[in-house]
């Protein structure tokens, strides 16, 4: 009796002890196919069908980098529901766009410059037009067809200064002056001038929503010698011209948005000012900021101030825009048939 008893619980523990999970042999399979499965799985790219979903990414927060650069497409493969990713950048069709400067000449009756601003208006080409010497003719700009033009009335030196633009093309975002450079009364100087700012109209895009921001700016005359071009004279005008110039490069550091272009009348010769590259110059000046169109395409156009044969009125346009292929510059123009005694310089653009 007592023998089966034992006998009974050593075949209990013995059924206890007994291996109840899969079959070895499906154990042993498994583990071979997960081990031989990534050697046979097809990974190409071409096995993968996709369906996209973008999403935005913004590109390194700097001034020029207000609007996104790349998208980021995520894609959900119909096997596995497995997510990939891939980065493309973002194309925009180029559009061409006109940028003239044009000094009005206040001695000019208000019909002369009417019709100086209608004809340069109504050029196919022009798109965007920057003002010197337009305090008198404020109505005139205003009254342009198919354009709107942003004035300025703080006093003569700011009222002087304007810019125009195609209203089909551009709208208005925002407009500021900055005073650089104290005025010259006849008691102070021979040559005496108003104060000097420089004007900072950006504009949108309408098609794109990119904006296009210009800086428009007058020298004060009398600064460069015409006995020895390229030279400054030694007058405060060019004292003050210097400190103008030095502002405008500063100012230009800051300005917001994708496309910046500078604009106006220098009174400093563009030849001479290449060929001598005198101190506190303007292409010296701004040489980390900008280059003008005379740099990019030479200076063999006729001169925008016919009655000194120089070419004082010049458009710039910003370093890092050219560098990264955003602007850049297809041809420029000086246009004739105007009663101004400057030229209008055109320079016609590729923004990207």
């Amino acid at each position: 009796m007592v023998r089966r008893v034992l006998l009974g619980r050593r075949d209990d523990l013995r059924r206890r002890s007994r291996w109840t999970g899969p079959p070895p042999l499906l154990l042993v399979a498994t583990v071979l196919g997960l081990i031989v499965a990534p050697f046979v799985a097809d990974d190409g790219p071409a096995s993968v069908p996709q369906a996209s979903q973008a999403a935005a990414i913004s590109a390194a927060q700097t001034s020029r980098s207000v609007e996104p650069r790349v998208i980021r497409s995520t894609t959900l493969a119909k096997q596995g529901g497995q997510l990939g990713h891939r980065v493309a950048p973002v194309r925009l069709a180029p559009i061409g766009v006109g940028v003239a400067t044009m000094n009005m000449f206040r001695k000019l009756s208000p019909a002369e410059a009417a019709a100086d601003a209608r004809r340069l208006t109504s050029h196919p080409g022009v798109d965007v037009v920057a003002w010197q010497e337009a305090d008198p003719f404020r109505t005139v700009l205003h009254h342009l067809p198919g354009w709107t033009s942003k004035t300025f009335g703080a006093d003569q030196g700011a009222a002087e200064l304007a810019v125009s633009w195609r209203t089909s093309e551009f709208k208005l975002v925002t407009a500021r002056l900055h005073k650089v450079a104290l005025g010259l009364s006849w008691r102070e100087g021979r040559y005496p001038f108003d104060n000097r700012y420089v004007a900072v109209v950006r504009l949108r895009h309408r098609d794109t929503g990119r904006v296009l921001t210009v800086l428009n700016t007058h020298l004060p005359q009398k600064i460069e010698d015409l006995g020895d071009p390229g030279r400054w004279l030694s007058t405060i005008n060019a004292i003050r011209a210097r400190a103008q110039l030095d502002r405008l490069a500063d100012i230009w550091r800051t300005v917001p948005g994708r496309w910046v272009v500078g604009t106006g009348d220098f009174n400093f010769g563009a030849r001479a000012d290449a060929r001598g590259r005198p101190v506190g110059g303007p292409m010296r000046t701004l040489r980390n900021r900008a280059e003008s169109t005379y740099q990019l395409l030479g200076t063999g156009v006729g001169p925008t101030h016919p009655p000194t044969a120089r070419n004082i009125d010049y458009v710039w346009l910003e370093r890092t825009g050219l560098r990264d292929h955003l602007i850049q510059v297809r041809a420029q123009r000086v246009l004739s048939g105007y009663h101004s005694d400057h030229r209008p310089l055109l320079a016609r653009l590729t923004l990207s």
